[in-house]
């Protein structure tokens, strides 16, 4: 836990995709830090403890970087709590975690999924003759899953 220092960004691992949040400088009782994500379960930004916000996922560091203080990402995080109008497409917690930094608001996430959908049904269109509606939408389904997994952080190995 002396690595996730107030400020930085942490990424939970949900399998096809990973969940952003901003490390809090509060301290639970557990001696965990609390974190500050904008999620679909709140439909908003919340400060939340630690165990919660990751609910019990593999969380690591990411390696998003700031030229803002502590300071001010923190308080950008918490300007939004209860404000922020949670959408996967444009105000998902990536969106959330790049604002908060000073960066560019994106989502590599959405990127990912939405050319691996396109990727999917174009190679249907290319490879299958006589594509029924079911062709499309597998080879799209599995072209956003692709596209989620590609788009993840990895850990950092130190």
């Amino acid at each position: 836990m002396q690595d996730f220092k107030p400020g930085l960004i942490v990424a939970s691992d949900f399998g096809f995709y990973q969940h952003l949040s901003i490390v809090s400088d509060e301290i639970s009782t557990d001696g965990k830090p609390f974190l500050i994500s904008a999620t679909k379960r709140n439909g908003t930004v919340k400060e939340e403890p630690w165990d919660i916000a990751t609910q019990g996922k593999f969380t690591y560091l990411s390696d998003k970087q700031s030229n803002l203080s502590v300071a001010e990402i923190l308080s950008n995080a918490r300007s939004q709590i209860g404000k922020w109008h949670y959408s996967v497409r444009s105000s998902n917690c990536e969106h959330f975690s790049n604002w908060c930094l000073g960066l560019k608001v994106s989502s590599t996430q959405v990127v990912g999924a939405s050319t691996g959908a396109v990727g999917g049904a174009l190679l249907v269109k290319c490879c299958v003759d006589d594509p029924k509606p079911l062709d499309y939408i597998l080879a799209a389904t599995a072209g956003i899953l692709f596209g989620l997994y590609c788009s993840k952080a990895q850990p950092k190995l130190s």
